[in-house]
């Protein structure tokens, strides 16, 4: 069973070596780091270069990020692809080395409709049993989600099964829309790096995933904000 995802789960930047391969070394450490300064979980998203991956390097990354979170928070994998076959495999893989969800946005360079938006996360959701983070990149990259196709997974899913991470521009508004259509049922994750975290917080939010420049300030922000201590935000 996966466990529940809340808090501050960061995406990992991937070091690379001169010739482009992965520093597992460095990795390791940052892991390491991450934990250290009270990361609740970590995992992959697009700061962490897997569009520059081959396949079996994506793999392999998602494989060491298990290894070396070594049980002490949940992992979460992006399978961010091109068309639903391959974020389906990447997701399979994800879950088979032993990740508790995988983060996922619509193909970048295909537009797809309400309908076809929802049939590419079904598959997903249907193909593995681990939960799916439905991630709006649209504020950097890709397509926007239309906040009925949120609905429509979430009703049929359940928050579970569904998470989300709306990016889109602006933020803050996005955050409540979806809240407020779902009744604030929607499991919600944001991911400004710290930047709105304090306006996101007081929309609902389940967490926050940043990448690993300065997060030992967001755990910090994010604990003095769940401990309600005005003074430090």
């Amino acid at each position: 069973m996966s466990r529940r995802l809340s808090g501050v789960r960061p995406s990992v930047h991937t070091p690379l070596q001169d010739d482009d391969s992965i520093d597992f070394d460095t990795l390791r450490r940052e892991v390491d780091w991450a934990f250290s300064v009270g990361a609740d979980g970590l995992g992959t998203g697009m700061v962490s270069e897997v569009l520059r991956l081959t396949y079996g390097e994506r793999i392999e990354l998602t494989e060491r990020l298990v290894e070396f979170a070594a049980g002490r928070g949940p992992v979460f994998a992006a399978v961010v692809a091109e068309s639903t076959k391959q974020s389906l495999e990447y997701a399979v893989a994800a879950e088979r080395a032993g990740c508790d969800a995988v983060m996922a946005v619509p193909p970048l360079t295909t537009r797809l409709s309400v309908d076809q938006m929802v049939e590419h996360y079904r598959s997903l959701v249907e193909g593995i049993g681990i939960p799916v983070i439905v991630q709006d990149a649209s504020g950097y990259v890709g397509q926007s989600i239309p906040l009925p196709v949120c609905v429509r997974l979430l009703e049929t899913y359940g928050p579970e099964r569904i998470v989300f991470k709306p990016e889109g521009s602006p933020i803050g508004p996005q955050l409540s829309a979806l809240r407020d259509a779902t009744q604030g049922k929607a499991r919600i994750f944001e991911g400004s790096g710290g930047i709105l975290l304090v306006d996101a917080y007081r929309r609902g939010i389940e967490g926050t995933m940043p990448g690993m420049d300065l997060l030992d300030a967001v755990v910090a922000l994010w604990r003095a904000l769940c401990a309600g201590d005005e003074r430090r935000t």
